[in-house]
């Protein structure tokens, strides 16, 4: 169960109370993209492992169960956006601007006003969702056994917000390796938990028991944190206190709103799918089964490849900060054109993967053809999702919040009246619709407005050959006999990433240069910039 995420970014390379901090112009090589490559491996590691036990508890819950733990899963993320109030970008924001004017005592205050106003929040937003737990599963997910979940979410939500201050802390810090490796163990105490819970007391309601590992996992990680960050700046004076107090206001009432505003449409997104799905005459145990199937089975798979994608992002929000800062606005032009160029080339890639070997993932990973069509439904959507995550990344580090405000309520409020209209007729092609053009306005206002912030013009002639390259790997797999197992997915996978990759070569669409820039990321060195005009 993922919390609210959280911002990993690198800083500037000082030292306050022993915490070595990077820049990507410093000794140490581009920190940035060092963070991001740390980052998707530790990423990566915890993706399978969630895969892993996504395919586990989706045999001991079915779809139906799938989509009811969604449903709570609903409740408690929309409290969780309540609670912490913008404050996860904020620290990290902050925290950049400070490390980045080598302020040690301005990171502490940053962290510890951010941690003050979400400890406020997080205790009033759980303390009501406490109390209503009782009326919110008897009418949101018409099952009076989600009351038990919800009310040991609540009773954890401060831990949970507080957590995500100090993550927000090591990861402005630089301190990537620490952060990666606690989330890590965290991870795996929790679904250890679950899965021991679930062996040693089979009668225990599946939810229930999740929600109480992770919330055990998170509480333990949460003291590392603490007792590490404590060790690091216990003798580092706080000052200007009011003025950062002002500061994180000015941050979180918009990017508070942005995440309230989204996270409620999103809320009522969510509940109209099974209901909408009622009115068109399915079942009610049917409907929550598709509404488990798309949620819990295919949305895993199809966002599993974007696991350096959303590493990334986190990272551009401190590091577009800084570089606006400084004034280095080729660089800003640099990062926001090899981002969003590498992007499409990756989602490209995933749809394709999709599309080709939907049907034998689902097979193979869930037991399930409904999955595994609904896997080829929606794979063409990751050629929105990707490319929007990273702008958002880049939006918001530029401190276009109130944009980014505007935009996902315009999309969401869009969505939502498609939904209602769409489901009862079309049913999962009508979300799948519904979907597909709410987040393509999103993507595509984003872009527009990184565009006029940033001077960035876009090429698609990279696009344009990635999506040949795709419809050739796609021709050349369609050939191949793949069966649902191991080997037959690998071999499938292998030669369509093999027909697609040595074409966007040929091709141009991704170049030597390319290559070279990457390699220099992997190498913790910093990419020879100076031949694209950045530095």
């Amino acid at each position: 169960m993922d919390r609210f995420t959280y911002f990993r970014v690198p800083g500037h390379i000082l030292s306050w109370g022993g915490i070595a901090m990077e820049d990507g112009l410093g000794r140490r090589g581009n920190s940035m993209f060092y963070g991001a490559m740390l980052l998707t491996a530790g990423s990566l590691g915890l993706r399978l492992v969630q895969m892993a036990f996504q395919v586990y508890i989706s045999g001991v819950m079915g779809a139906a169960g799938l989509g009811r733990m969604q449903l709570i899963m609903t409740v408690g993320g929309f409290a969780g956006i309540l609670a912490s109030g913008g404050v996860r970008i904020a620290v990290t924001y902050l925290a950049a601007q400070e490390a980045g004017r080598d302020h040690a005592s301005g990171v502490r205050t940053a962290v510890g006003c951010c941690g003050l106003y979400g400890g406020a929040l997080s205790l009033v937003v759980g303390a009501i969702l406490f109390l209503l737990a009782d009326r919110l599963a008897v009418w949101w997910v018409e099952d009076p056994s989600a009351a038990l979940p919800l009310r040991i979410f609540a009773v954890f939500l401060p831990i949970t917000v507080e957590w995500s201050v100090l993550a927000g802390y090591f990861t402005a810090a630089g301190r990537i390796t620490e952060l990666v490796g606690l989330e890590f163990f965290e991870r795996l105490g929790s679904i250890a938990l679950v899965v021991l819970g679930l062996t040693l007391l089979p009668g225990w309601d599946p939810c229930t028991m999740i929600f109480l590992g992770s919330s055990v996992a998170t509480l333990m990680s949460f003291l590392m944190l603490l007792g590490r960050y404590w060790k690091t700046v216990r003798y580092i004076p706080m000052t200007g206190r009011k003025q950062m107090l002002l500061r994180l206001l000015k941050l979180t009432i918009p990017l508070g709103l942005n995440d309230i505003l989204r996270s409620g449409l999103g809320t009522v997104e969510n509940l109209l799918v099974p209901k909408g799905l009622k009115r068109g005459g399915r079942d009610g145990e049917a409907a929550i089964a598709d509404y488990g199937t798309v949620c819990g089975m295919v949305f895993p798979v199809i966002t599993f490849p974007s696991v350096i994608l959303y590493s990334i992002s986190d990272l551009l929000v401190p590091e577009m900060a800084r570089c606006q800062a400084k004034g280095r606005e080729e660089r800003v032009k640099f990062l926001a054109e090899q981002c969003l160029r590498l992007t499409m080339l990756m989602a490209a890639a995933a749809a394709g993967l999709g599309l080709g070997l939907g049907r034998q993932l689902g097979q193979l990973l869930f037991s399930s053809t409904q999955a595994g069509e609904y896997i080829c439904m929606f794979s063409l959507l990751v050629l929105l999702l990707y490319p929007d995550a990273i702008t958002d990344g880049m939006l918001k580090g530029l401190g276009q919040q109130l944009h980014s405000v505007r935009y996902n309520t315009l999309t969401s409020l869009f969505d939502v009246g498609m939904l209602a209209i769409l489901l009862p007729t079309h049913g999962m092609g009508g979300f799948l619709a519904a979907f597909t053009v709410s987040h393509g306005v999103n993507f595509f206002l984003s872009l527009s407005r990184l565009i006029h912030v940033t001077g960035y013009q876009p090429r698609f002639r990279a696009t344009v050959k990635a999506a040949l390259s795709v419809g050739a790997g796609w021709f050349v797999l369609r050939g191949i006999p793949v069966a649902p197992t191991i080997p037959g997915v690998l071999l499938g996978g292998g030669v369509f990433l093999g027909v697609y990759g040595a074409l966007i070569l040929l091709t141009g669409a991704l170049t030597k240069e390319d290559i070279r820039w990457i390699l220099g990321m992997a190498k913790r060195k910093t990419p020879n910039c100076k031949q694209f005009g950045v530095f």
